[in-house]
């Protein structure tokens, strides 16, 4: 059995040096191939016996929910705005800034849920943090009711994001009690052909305006955030050029091919994270600092895959815009 893991690794890093240059053309560009093919019949075609083929889909499917949730993490963690709206016709705009820490090699976890190693599986970095610079648009309507939306990019890959949101001021404008607010957002995932990712969120806001020199303010904010992630892949090809005793492998028929391929059957999460920061305005202009902060969790998958863990991490977002 750890003969045959070891020797898993040499499979998918050669296929790794013909499938990825030829798809990739960014650093952090992903080649989900590399991360193993999600079904013990794929192994099995490879030559790996049916036990060791379960143990190695499974921690395929570790590897991709790991993926999965880290990038989910990252597209999603902006909030950058406090409780309060821009008020009946106000609008704003900004330039974001986020840094997200990731995680990429053997990391330590609970009893029980699988360690998953090397699944980010990039062209040519590992990852420590992401840098997501997006645009941030707000617009008031009646009712203390706002509507957003970001457009987001992955600094140094070929993908972006979309997320639309709407937010509900339940309290706003008082001189005592703090600003209270919920919003939702949906998130999307674009770029790589072969990923289907989306988050969803649910947020609660609390903030409070203090006046500063009469012609600024300084605006403390806090949330707690709900964040349900899911996401799956297309069919892909896993076809290996080795077999599971290291010697190469003819050409794929037709028949063989479609034997290794697999699609990364649908994973879920719901993470919970808390995010912390201020905002300083002066006349039509605005800064936002904020760090949100998720404390980890373990996870089980609905198709039998081994359980697996996220490990917490930072996140960090700087906003610089206009309201009026």
């Amino acid at each position: 059995m750890r003969r045959s893991l070891a020797i898993l690794a040499a499979v998918f890093a050669v296929t790794a040096l013909t499938a990825g240059d030829a798809r990739a053309a960014e650093p952090l560009d992903l080649d989900l191939t590399r991360l193993g093919a999600p079904t013990a019949a794929v192994w099995e075609s490879a030559g790996f016996l049916p036990a060791e083929a379960a143990v190695l889909a499974g921690n395929a499917r570790v590897r991709f929910a790991r993926l999965s949730s880290d990038l989910a993490l990252a597209f999603s963690a902006p909030l950058a705005q406090p409780g309060s709206t821009t008020g009946y016709s106000g609008f704003a705009f900004g330039f974001e800034a986020t840094y997200a820490q990731v995680h990429h090699g053997v990391i330590g976890s609970p009893v029980g849920a699988i360690v998953a190693e090397d699944y980010w599986v990039t062209r040519e970095m590992k990852p420590n943090e992401l840098f997501i610079p997006s645009i941030h648009v707000r617009k008031a309507l009646p009712l203390s009711i706002e509507l957003g939306g970001r457009f987001m990019y992955l600094s140094q890959s070929s993908y972006y994001g979309a997320q639309i949101e709407a937010k509900w001021a339940l309290l706003e404008g008082f001189t005592v009690l703090p600003d209270v607010a919920v919003r939702g957002a949906y998130t999307l995932v674009l770029g790589q052909r072969d990923l289907r990712l989306h988050t969803t969120e649910f947020d609660a806001i609390v903030s409070k305006r203090f006046g500063v020199n009469a012609v600024s303010s300084l605006t403390p904010y806090l949330a707690g955030r709900f964040t349900i992630m899911g996401a799956s892949t297309d069919v892909m090809a896993f076809r290996p050029e080795f077999a599971a005793d290291g010697t190469p492998l003819p050409p794929a028929t037709p028949g063989e091919l479609a034997a290794s391929s697999a699609a990364f059957p649908s994973v879920s999460g719901l993470f919970y994270r808390t995010t912390a920061g201020v905002r300083l305005t002066a006349f039509a202009t605005f800064l936002n600092a904020e760090v949100t902060y998720y404390g980890g969790g373990k996870f089980k998958a609905k198709d039998a895959a081994p359980a697996y863990f996220v490990p917490k991490s930072v996140t960090g977002s700087f906003k610089f815009g206009f309201e009026f």
